[in-house]
């Protein structure tokens, strides 16, 4: 029996697991919200945080942060739920009007799913 097949697809594999994970996956694998000493956020590490209400109810996730030109205060896009057969609704809520749960999550007092839902959709477009 021959060795070196084998021996060659157990280094490949463990290659493959030792692997770092690729800059466009790494929000994924964020261990918490990056915060400077000055209570700054980085927009980047909230990518993906949930969103709960004040009741625990996980109302969505954060898709992206977004500013514009002549706002003072950034607008968070919230995936929210689907639309029917159309994939995830996205809305935007004024940064201000989230406030943070520890390092891993954010809560957004008085809010509800069919509440945020019933929100014009925001659009999101280009990468």
């Amino acid at each position: 029996m021959n060795k070196l097949p084998s021996m060659i697809a157990a280094g490949a594999l463990a290659l493959a697991f030792a692997a770092p994970v690729p800059g466009f996956a790494q929000a994924a694998y964020s261990p918490g919200i990056v915060m400077a000493t000055d209570h700054s956020m980085s927009a980047k590490s909230l990518i993906g945080v949930p969103v709960y209400n004040d009741q625990h109810e996980k109302i969505g996730s954060i898709e992206t942060v977004m500013v514009k030109p002549d706002a003072t205060e950034p607008i968070v896009v919230l995936s929210v739920g689907d639309y029917i057969g159309g994939g995830p609704k996205m809305v935007g809520v004024p940064l201000s009007h989230l406030q943070l749960q520890g390092m891993t999550a954010m809560t957004m007092a008085g809010a509800t799913k069919p509440m945020l839902e019933s929100l014009p959709g925001y659009a999101v477009t280009g990468g």
